[in-house]
């Protein structure tokens, strides 16, 4: 009997950094969050790049095939973007001719845009209108991962961009705390295995 895989790992404070983290191995094993076109919509729900609405229909069986050849680009992307903030994150900045910015705006570019009009959470329940691709197939979904993944670029110091310090880990995070020395993508997971290790050396 196959163990029950976990839950996404949501800890990037950035839907693109996530992203990243749908592909991880915290325990040696390595756990893949987009192994099908089903477990794709399931992580962008999860993730808050879609709403459970957006893909009811794509849930069709008609679609699955479709799915899960879009599932193949995103993942062929996610590897992709990873070389590119693995990069920046050390040079601490973004180079402005880079490939990947040419990338992300041709597939920011297909689709078609839309406006949506919701509450916001974190103006005290205000009115917020955001722009967004609109999802009618399986090609929508790159586009709007790819769109999260240019807000990182705009909105992040790439000097706060990092990935966690644990040996074998491979999740990557964007660093909000208070003095800026984040070092472990949790406290419980890599954190307490250094602090084990270091009680270990100590004794």
């Amino acid at each position: 009997m196959s163990a029950v895989q976990p839950s996404p790992f949501l800890i990037g404070d950035s839907p693109a950094l996530d992203f990243l983290n749908s592909v991880a191995a915290p325990r040696a094993d390595e756990i893949e969050w987009l192994g099908n076109g089903a477990a794709v919509l399931d992580w962008l729900v999860a993730a808050g790049l879609l709403e459970s609405e957006e893909v009811a229909a794509l849930r069709d069986p008609k679609h699955t095939a479709a799915l899960d050849l879009a599932a193949k680009d995103i993942r062929l992307f996610r590897d992709e973007f990873r070389s590119f903030v693995t990069t920046m994150s050390m040079a601490n900045f973004v180079e402005a001719d880079h490939p990947m910015i040419g990338k992300l705006n041709l597939l920011m570019s297909q689709g078609i845009l839309t406006k949506h009009l919701s509450q916001s959470e974190t103006t005290g329940g205000a009115f917020e209108c955001t722009v967004r691709h609109k999802i009618q197939s399986a090609g929508d979904l790159l586009p709007r991962i790819a769109a999260a993944c240019a807000d990182l670029i705009s909105d992040a110091d790439f000097t706060h961009v990092k990935r966690c310090e644990g040996a074998s880990c491979t999740l990557f995070f964007r660093d909000v705390s208070k003095n800026r020395k984040r070092r472990w993508c949790s406290m419980h997971v890599c954190g307490n295995r250094a602090k084990v290790a270091a009680h270990r050396k100590r004794s």
